[in-house]
């Protein structure tokens, strides 16, 4: 199932499925999860190699809001200055009820710029449950004004958090299985893919973002 929009500093798209915002900051970071790297065909000249690579996401929680030092981060090596130029998402997702499903998210960014886009699979699914979501293929960023590079580093910084924190320290909802797939070009040269030897690291909390995002949802339910 899909349904979505992408989205940076208030530009939006209208896409098939699922939401991409972006925004400033720093955070922490921890140990990198399993995935593989794969090149495809250059769509780019010649001279560019386009790498995709593959995240698990299963068994990630959904904790609490943008910024908690609680909330699961992730740091991929792609290469130095690398372009993220596409997005694909093939995953199921468990909202605990009273969370929704439109309340997980999970951002993607350089270690400078930290949030760069968000990524919301089950966008509008104001309801708990179990559903899964598909990009059906990779969403070109380019084209939707999206794209943007990691720093001289190489690393692509994952955070996973809710927009509403119905359970504080403790998980909202669960990413139960799937992958995230990362689509990233580098001129003229190979890319390689090497897990970041996790460190985990204390989190600077506090992003008045969020509240401004996820714009209030829950009101009561009588009148």
């Amino acid at each position: 199932m899909m349904s979505s929009v992408l989205v940076r500093h208030g530009l939006a798209a209208g896409l098939a499925a699922a939401a991409l915002f972006a925004a400033p900051a720093s955070a922490a970071i921890t140990p990198a999860k399993g995935f593989v790297a794969a090149n495809l065909p250059a769509a780019e000249p010649a001279s560019t190699v386009i790498t995709v690579t593959n995240f698990n996401v299963a068994g990630i929680y959904s904790m609490e809001l943008l910024g908690d030092p609680l909330n699961e981060v992730y740091t991929i090596l792609l290469a130095p200055n690398a372009s993220v130029i596409g997005i694909g998402w093939d995953v199921t997702l468990f909202a605990d009820s009273p969370s929704w499903l439109s309340e997980m998210v999970v951002s993607f960014g350089g270690t400078s710029s930290v949030y760069d886009v968000f990524l919301t699979p089950g966008f509008l699914d104001n309801f708990p449950g179990l559903e899964t979501y598909s990009s059906g293929g990779i969403v070109d960023l380019v084209g939707l004004g999206l794209n943007f590079n990691v720093d001289a580093d190489g690393l692509l910084r994952l955070e996973f958090f809710e927009t509403f924190n119905d359970y504080f320290a403790d998980w909202d909802g669960i990413w139960q299985s799937g992958f995230l797939s990362i689509q990233w070009s580098v001129p003229g040269g190979g890319g390689g893919v090497i897990p970041e030897p996790g460190t985990w690291a204390m989190m600077i909390a506090g992003f008045g973002l969020v509240g401004a995002m996820a714009r209030r949802r829950r009101e009561t339910a009588t009148a």
